[in-house]
Parts: C-alpha cells; structure tokens; sequence
C-alpha cells in the first residue's frame, strides 16, 4: 500500500535496482558537496535506505572532510548510475545529520561495525595503534558513527536509450510530477 503513495521516481528507481542485481555496486552512490573553499568534492558512498518518501540514508564518519563541507552548505547532489538499463538518476538536495542514530549503528554487522574504530579518515596509518577490533563482540556505537539524511527537492533520470535518449524530471514543489524533457 506505501508503494502506491511513493513519487513515481521511486518506482522507476526500484525497477533500475532491480534489473541491475545482487551486485553490491548496485548501492554505491556519488554524493557531491562543496568545500568551504567553494570546490567541488565527489566521493562513493553507500546507499543505506529511505527515511521517508525521499530522503536517502547514508552513514558516515564524523572525522571526514564531508561533515564539514555540509555544515558550510547543506546543498549536495548524488548521482546514481545503473549499467544494466543504462540509466542515470540525479538527486538534488540536501542533507542533514539524523540525531537519532541508534537503530541504524544495530543494523550493521560486527565486522562493519569495526571499521568505524579505525582510524581518523584521510590520515596517515601508524601501524602501532592498528587493533583487530573484529576480535571484539558487541561494539557499542562510537562518537564518529553519523547517520546522514539527503532529502531529494528534485530528480533527473537520464535513460541513455537507442536510437534517441529520454530524460524525465521530477521535482517536489510540483509534488513529483513526471515531465519529459530535451536530454
């Protein structure tokens, strides 16, 4: 019964995600921010869910560069590419740190859940303080675990077809009507 009342995006979205697999690509996502030296930053991410209708969940370490980049500016945009049915998604939004994280850190698996105990992201390894924690049981939630929210204000599925590529957008000022546009 939810389906019916998702934006019609959705539909379109899980009908790419599921012609594409069990491949685990088929959850990699680009998110784009913007530094506060107003440069372009891209990095992969995993796609973790929804929070609602749209908005995309994805988790972070609170030592990376992209927490700064968001409290500068919340604006960001993910792009979502899928080989199978050659289309591309673009997401634009913004995003914004769910406080209530704690549901989420009791999803993820032991050996996940080591790796936030890693280091600081972009530093320099030091052998001397690398610890096997997938030795440990029962990690509880560190500090640095951050859930982040993208809602999505628009989309632009780019469907690279033959002999002549379709483009759609949607937007939620207009509550997610579908128009065609020029690709």
């Amino acid at each position: 019964m939810l389906e019916k009342n998702l934006p019609s995006w959705r539909q379109d979205l899980k009908s790419s995600r599921k012609k594409e697999g069990k491949s685990p690509s088929n959850r990699w996502i680009q998110l784009a921010t913007v530094s506060e030296k107003n440069e372009p930053r891209l990095r992969t991410v995993v796609f973790r869910g929804w929070h609602k209708d749209s908005s995309i969940i994805i988790f972070t370490d609170r030592r990376s560069e992209k927490i700064e980049h968001i409290k500068s500016n919340p604006n960001a945009e993910i792009l979502w590419f899928f080989l199978k049915t050659k289309s591309q998604y673009r997401f634009k939004g913004e995003i914004s740190e769910l406080s209530d994280n704690k549901n989420y850190w009791d999803t993820l698996s032991e050996k996940s859940k080591a790796s936030w105990f890693w280091g600081t992201p972009g530093n320099r390894i030091n052998p001397k303080l690398q610890f096997n924690y997938e030795l440990l049981n029962k990690l509880h939630k560190p500090e640095n675990f951050v859930v982040i929210n993208f809602e999505i204000f628009s989309v632009d599925l780019l469907k690279l077809e033959q002999p002549i590529h379709k483009r759609y957008i949607w937007e939620k000022k207009y509550k997610w009507r579908k128009q065609e546009i020029n690709p």
